[in-house]
């Protein structure tokens, strides 16, 4: 059966988000980058795309991506290379404008266009041959060129090559990883090449770290340093930075009886969160320069380089410092240093006068919170008077803090109901707050269903919150749930007690890195952060029940990790109460600390699978029954409660 294969080129900028799909390989990839002093480019790109010998596709579609607001792109051929030495040009039609898909506003934000090339009935061994010439019209940076190509490792790579001419006398930096580098100077222009060695395809990537931390890369900068790059930066967001009167009576109006610089930049920040709604597009798929200040106000929404402007903006006007932040808020964690806007792909605002890191993106965060993937990053200041690069700081495990209790009763016709409160502070308040929002999108009601979907027990039940932007250091979602239909379990069967309406993961999971992707190694670097969990599980057996032995008590006490799990039986009453800490610097495990903190969550996880069984209490007279029967304990995943 054939089947459509989408070849996703970001041809040469950025790196391509392969789709799953049958084996193709890049047989050629070169493209020259002609570059002037100002940081304009021209990029002529040859492509040819093999595919695989085993393919069966009746469609490849080949997108190609380009920014509107900085460059031009135009398809000078393509063609089909047929194994018989058939040459068949892609008729024009079949190149056609393709719009990415999003709301309103994204589309109000995004500058990405795409450009879809289709080839109908490719065969085995056939050659897909593309040629373009992208012109950069504009550097999202002034003053300055920059590029940092990624290598995917998903699909293969035979002759990999990248040709940069400029002005002899630019401060050139760069940086490889993975790739040879030549440079040479021939008359008034300097040349750069790159080159990567044939590579076969790994297979679908696992990594957990970002592309731009792991893979094959270059990057290539006229910046001579962060400071140039920062102050370029500056000059595309402090023009729109200007104090109207409009925006200072509206900073006097929020502020008006506080007194402290804190407390005013605190009720500034909690407007623009709270009235500024934010519109997730990276920074360098927007458009480079951001609306003014007064314009945002007006709008009420904005990517993050607008809602920085505008709280920027209110606190000048109360005359509280502030200097413009990139960092990359997903899941990159290193910088290239040859200057470059890649991998940054969001703006906040550091405080200098009050030390505090602000995010008003969020929607949710109180003052002074960012979320986990912000926590211990490089980061760019932009206007300092300070150090330009710099790292977010990682707050202390008593910071970053989370409890779950579930208290549930099983009745004697297989029901089971509870109710599960989970208080969080922190990042984790701020992952609990944004929960809550996307909460109220739906209702209450069906949000406890999905939760209880989602854990494998299907059931009913209700969520209770505050406002996600409520104040207060600590945040609470407060839930009852009813599960049906479990009166199996009551015959003798074994179990894990229910965790009701769990919305944050479990003990040691994402502080300690991923607990239940048993594909990673120990040797592979994770994200982890210091960090405490609690989690209290109590389960009511009915009259004439039982519970078996309970499981043993397991304790883990060293340097990074401190797990302890204890449980205990109270007439009917089941409960399991857990603890864990984690004093891991973050944001990364590596390496040995990796390898340690890997022993750690596999008895962790071990600990979280272990059950219960349920004993029949015999009547008088009659004799005690035996063990359950494996036809009522098979099959059982203890994980799903």
């Amino acid at each position: 059966m054939k089947r459509l294969l989408v070849l996703a080129i970001a041809l040469l900028t950025a790196l391509p988000a392969w789709a799953a799909g049958p084996p193709f390989t890049f047989d050629l990839v070169h493209a020259t980058w002609t570059v002037a002093a100002d940081g304009s480019a021209v990029v002529e790109s040859e492509v040819s795309i093999r595919i695989g010998k085993d393919a069966s596709i009746s469609i490849a579609e080949i997108p190609l991506t380009w920014s509107a607001s900085v460059e031009r792109l135009e398809v000078i051929q393509a063609q089909i290379e047929k194994k018989d030495g058939r040459i068949m040009p892609v008729p024009p039609l079949a190149i056609r404008e393709d719009p990415l898909k999003g709301d309103q506003y994204f589309h109000e934000y995004s500058d990405q266009r795409r450009l879809v090339i289709t080839v109908r009935d490719p065969e085995p061994g056939d050659r897909v041959a593309i040629r373009t010439r992208r012109e950069i019209f504009r550097s999202r940076v002034p003053g300055g060129f920059m590029t940092a190509p990624v290598q995917s490792p998903t699909v293969g790579w035979e002759e990999t090559s990248y040709s940069f001419s400029l002005p002899a006398g630019l401060p050139v930096r760069f940086e490889t990883r993975g790739f040879e580098h030549i440079a040479e100077v021939i008359r008034d222009r300097e040349f750069h090449h790159f080159r990567s060695p044939p590579a076969r395809p790994t297979g679908p990537d696992q990594g957990i770290l970002a592309p731009f931390d792991r893979l094959p890369r270059f990057a290539i900068s006229t910046f001579p340093d962060w400071n140039a790059f920062a102050e370029g930066f500056a000059g595309l967001l402090m023009p729109h930075t200007v104090v109207t009167p409009e925006l200072r009576a509206l900073a006097v109006r929020i502020t008006s009886g506080l007194l402290t610089p804190r407390d005013q930049a605190h009720a500034l920040y909690d407007w623009v969160r709270d009235n500024v709604r934010g519109v997730a597009v990276p920074i360098d798929e927007s458009a480079p320069d951001p609306h003014d200040a007064a314009a945002v106000m007006e709008r009420r929404h904005g990517d993050s380089k607008d809602i920085a402007v505008l709280l920027y903006t209110l606190l000048a006007a109360k005359g509280i410092p502030a200097e413009f932040v990139l960092l990359n808020a997903a899941d990159a964690t290193t910088l290239a240093t040859a200057p470059n806007l890649r991998p940054m792909n969001h703006m906040i605002l550091f405080l200098p006068g009050l030390d505090v890191y602000a995010d008003a993106t969020s929607g949710v965060a109180p003052f002074g919170v960012l979320r986990f993937r912000a926590l211990g990053k490089p980061a760019i200041h932009i206007a300092s008077k300070s150090p330009i690069l710099r790292r977010t700081p990682i707050p202390g495990p008593e910071s970053t803090h989370t409890e779950m209790k579930t208290s549930a009763r099983f009745d004697a016709d297989g029901t089971i109901s509870g109710t599960t409160v989970t208080t969080a502070r922190g990042a984790f308040g701020e992952w609990l707050r944004a929960a809550a929002r996307s909460f109220s999108t739906a209702s209450p009601d069906a949000a406890a269903i999905t939760l209880l979907r989602d854990h494998g027990t299907p059931g009913t039940g209700g969520l209770t919150y505050d406002p996600p932007a409520a104040p207060g250091e600590d945040y609470a979602i407060r839930g009852t749930f009813q599960i049906t239909n479990q009166s199996s379990l009551l015959r003798g069967g074994y179990f894990a007690p229910w965790t009701g309406l769990r919305i944050l993961p479990r003990l040691g999971d994402f502080l300690g890195g991923p607990l239940w992707n048993r594909r990673l190694r120990a040797t592979d670097t994770t994200f982890c952060y210091p960090g405490s969990a609690r989690e209290e599980l109590s389960l009511t057996l009915p009259e004439g029940r039982t519970p078996s032995t309970l499981p043993n008590d397991t304790d883990i006490d060293h340097d990074l990790v401190r797990f302890h799990s204890r449980w205990k039986l109270d007439h009917q009453t089941v409960t399991v109460t857990r603890t864990f800490v984690t004093t891991v610097p973050g944001p990364l495990c590596e390496g040995e600390t990796r390898a340690r903190m890997d022993a750690a969550l596999t008895i962790i996880r071990a600990d979280l699978n272990n059950q219960i069984g349920i004993t029949i209490q015999p009547s008088p007279g009659k004799p005690s029954p035996g063990k359950p029967s494996p036809e009522v304990t098979e099959g059982m995943d203890s994980t799903s409660h």
